[in-house]
């Protein structure tokens, strides 16, 4: 087990699955069904996978999966073959409510500035964190709690999408804290009654484990239970509190720079947690299969020989029915060819492979809708997608229609008929959106985060900031927006950006850097198609990494381009 709390940082990601905040006692099977269908409870509760051998006594144990002729037909979910003596695992109680979730902007900047590190400079924030956590588990040495760990302790193979994480009920016994890292663990033990999110998980094996381990785990992977006493919501709240902090606040490099307000550097992070996207991609990448071969999925309800006649011969091939499926199969590498017809899949916001996503026919043939019932609709974090020939509706989800998160998307002949706000690229990620049609957005159709970079080429962004408020920045958003500093990079080439209820082209800064004399320099290069011998728009557009060649900017509300200071 590591002692080192740095290394906790890196753990604080399996522990970062969202805690089963709220949820009511399963109760009976039959309630656990509805609880699960709810998304109350974790529907974990039976695998197929291959645990890891145990020793001893437990190594008598035969378990083993049914046949493979079994598990094809279908008849109902493989189970592992297990002795009659077996202990069946119960379902998880609730976990503690998350108060984390309802807090506003200035609450969390008031907790980590104020409370929590108090002036801390960035080296100095683990010993701020110990502290902080270390007066809350005072307040109760034993409690219960959920270990959520990493699948790998407990199983050999296993399929990452459907384990993510292995939970176990455990009794929780903080000591006295003696240094930083010991902070960052406590001893566990198995709690009454055996509970788990697997429910054919061998007793005798998580006894192992925790012997190996020597009954010691890391804090931030263990979640209080509801029906304890007001001060285990405290500690469940602090270790949220730091989480969150080492989860989404906190970077590798932040206790190697010199910096002379870290408060303030974490009040500027707090702010881009609460724009309109949030990290939620907590699926782990795949990679490639370990033969090596990449295969094509054809999505669509029946498939015939007609649609794959274009493919080569030694094409791999799987037919599904079901986008949501096809996805749960991607490895990175692989294709998924879609036929027209309407689909919804909540995979797309879980994108982590290098995957192509390919619409046969018509792209308004080959309808993708959001489900209501989801913040996301799209969510890149991969190297390379690709998403090609394809209409994507929002209906219902508030977060923009596609979120590139991290690493590179690519949309190629798409629509995107947006309902929330649009195409949100966040910093240090890359976009390029070629042949493509955006409407509809509540925002800017295409929004760029400080230090992203879009190429924009041969696209109609119209009609986008529908949203009414009398925030006057917002009011500002029409077709694209640049947020500065660091100036995103952003390449624009035969673009027709029309009819948006704001600007064509908005770029926001914090500051008055330019003032008018950049503004009309962009206008006059806007209304001159761009001519590159204007030295004064060749200067502004440089300092401001843009670069527009022969697009049509008109009808806008507000203005073709706007410099919006804040």
């Amino acid at each position: 087990m590591e002692s080192d709390p740095k290394t906790s940082k890196a753990k604080a990601a399996v522990g970062s699955v969202s805690p089963l905040a709220g949820q009511a006692d399963p109760g009976t099977p039959g309630e656990l069904a509805a609880a699960v269908a709810k998304g109350l409870a974790s529907p974990v509760r039976s695998v197929v996978a291959s645990p890891r051998p145990v020793k001893g006594k437990a190594a008598r144990r035969r378990l083993q999966l049914p046949p493979v002729s079994q598990a094809e037909a279908g008849d109902e979910e493989p189970l592992l073959a297990e002795p009659e003596d077996q202990e069946e695992a119960q379902p998880l109680p609730p976990l503690c409510a998350s108060p984390m979730r309802g807090m506003w902007r200035n609450e969390k900047v008031a907790l980590y500035c104020d409370q929590v590190l108090q002036g801390s400079k960035a080296e100095d924030a683990d010993e701020a964190m110990s502290k902080y956590l270390s007066e809350k588990l005072s307040l109760k040495d034993k409690w219960l709690g959920v270990w959520k760990s990493n699948p790998d302790l407990f199983f050999e193979k296993y399929e990452e999408a459907s384990i993510p994480f292995v939970g176990i009920l455990v009794e929780v016994t903080c000591k006295s804290h003696q240094n930083l890292a010991s902070c960052f663990k406590v001893t566990v033990a198995v709690a009454e009654p055996f509970s788990s999110n697997i429910a054919n998980i061998p007793r005798d094996l998580v006894d192992e484990v925790l012997e190996e381990l020597e009954y010691s785990a890391p804090l931030l992977e263990v979640y209080p239970v509801e029906g304890q006493d007001a001060d285990i919501r405290d500690i469940a709240l602090a270790l949220e509190v730091v989480r969150f902090f080492y989860d989404f606040l906190w970077r590798d490099w932040d206790d190697e720079e010199i910096c002379e307000n870290y408060t303030a550097l974490i009040e500027e992070r707090i702010n881009l947690v609460h724009g309109p996207f949030f990290p939620r991609i907590l699926k782990r990448r795949k990679g490639k299969r370990d033969f090596g071969k990449t295969i094509t999925h054809i999505v669509a309800k029946v498939m015939t020989t007609d649609m794959v006649k274009n493919l080569s011969s030694d094409t791999l091939l799987q037919q599904h029915d079901d986008l949501n499926l096809a996805l749960d199969s991607c490895y990175s590498g692989d294709i998924v060819v879609i036929f027209p017809g309407e689909y919804q899949a909540a995979n797309l916001a879980l994108l982590t492979d290098d995957i192509t996503i390919q619409g046969v026919g018509k792209r308004e043939e080959i309808m993708i809708t959001s489900e209501p019932s989801h913040d996301s609709f799209v969510v890149s974090k991969a190297d390379n997608v690709k998403l090609m020939q394809l209409s994507l509706i929002q209906q219902g989800t508030v977060d923009g229609i596609v979120v590139v998160e991290a690493g590179h998307l690519t949309l190629e002949n798409c629509l995107l008929k947006c309902e929330g706000t649009g195409v949100c690229v966040l910093t240090g990620a890359s976009l390029t959106i070629t042949g493509s049609e955006i409407t509809g957005a509540q925002g800017a159709g295409v929004e760029l985060y400080p230090g992203s970079i879009a190429i924009l080429e041969g696209n109609e962004i119209h009609h986008c900031n529908n949203l009414r408020t009398s925030d006057s920045s917002r009011s500002t958003l029409g077709g694209v927006n640049m947020k500065v500093l660091p100036a995103p990079k952003l390449k624009m080439t035969n673009n027709h950006i029309y009819n948006n209820n704001g600007y064509g082209v908005s770029i926001l800064q914090p500051s008055e850097q330019f003032f008018i004399v950049a503004e009309a320099a962009l206008n006059k290069g806007a209304a001159s198609g761009d001519k590159k011998d204007d030295k004064m728009l060749s200067k502004v557009m440089q300092t401001l990494n843009v670069e527009m060649n022969n697009n049509r900017i008109e009808s806008n509300l507000k203005g073709d381009i706007r410099i919006v200071t804040g």
